[in-house]
């Protein structure tokens, strides 16, 4: 499942969610604003993700919005990959995403890192 969904609404900016499987891992690049109109697009994409278990990473770098229904959105996602045996990262959050996540103390839930983790292939150049 390799891919772009975009969502629009209204003059807002696109959600763009894109879909990198890696031997590893899925990441999933989200980009645009996540709010109540948009929210069930990445949860479209990502809950199947999720459900498979396995690692999961939301890479945010490019998500410059959320509201409390994107909120909800990541623990939502964060409880199906928990129950499916899976972990879920999210990964190069801006300083307005970390902010909401931090305000709501769902940092003491989620597992935040500064960057998306190097694949192997990565991590083996010179």
């Amino acid at each position: 499942m390799n891919g772009v969904e975009e969502a629009r609404v209204g003059d807002a900016l696109p959600l763009s969610v894109d879909v990198r499987e890696r031997p590893e891992d899925t990441v999933v690049v989200v980009s645009g604003e996540l709010d109540f109109g948009t929210t069930p697009r990445l949860l479209a994409v990502a809950e199947p993700l999720a459900a498979a278990g396995g690692p999961l990473v939301l890479d945010l770098a490019d998500l410059t919005f959320c509201d409390s229904s994107a909120l909800s959105a990541l623990v939502r996602l964060h409880k199906a990959t928990r129950a499916a045996g899976g972990a879920l990262v999210l990964a190069s959050l801006r300083p307005q995403v970390r902010s909401a996540i931090t305000m709501t103390s769902l940092d003491r839930l989620l597992t935040i890192v500064d960057q998306v983790p190097a694949g192997p292939e990565e991590n083996h150049r010179s």
